[in-house]
């Protein structure tokens, strides 16, 4: 399973999660994104990741543990539908979800971002782990 199929499986399961958000992939030029939503955002984006040794003589067979995170865009920091609430929550959503051929997501780290204008920040990693195969 490709970095872009694994990213569109968790940010279907986070919008079947929070019909009340804008719920998509990160924006490709970041700094001209602005927060229109009345509630607020869950960007999705892939972080990164990092390759097992291989156990195999001959061939490559690698664990490959993915990382994504989640950036958590809200108009409040601890009221109703603030920051702090969204962490808990996509953090109950997503741990334990399984995207095919993939192991289960498991929270990493979660960390302040920014705040700009009562615009609050915050970000939340998972990992999982694939399969890295030698093509033959």
């Amino acid at each position: 399973m490709n970095i872009r199929q694994i990213e569109n499986s968790i940010i279907e399961k986070l919008k079947t999660d929070f019909p009340e958000v804008l719920v998509e992939g990160f924006p490709d030029k970041p700094s001209e994104f602005t927060l229109l939503h009345a509630v607020g955002a869950l960007l999705v984006h892939y972080q990164g990741s990092i390759y097992s040794n291989t156990q195999a003589l001959g061939f490559i067979t690698q664990e490959n543990k993915k990382e994504f995170s989640i950036t958590i865009v809200t108009r409040n920091l601890r009221a109703n539908q603030g920051a702090y609430e969204y962490l808990d929550k996509v953090k109950s959503a997503l741990t334990g979800f399984q995207v095919d051929e993939c192991s289960k997501l498991m929270p990493t780290k979660d960390f302040f971002i920014s705040e700009n204008g009562g615009i609050w920040q915050y970000g939340i990693n998972f990992t999982l782990t694939t399969a890295n195969i030698q093509n033959f």
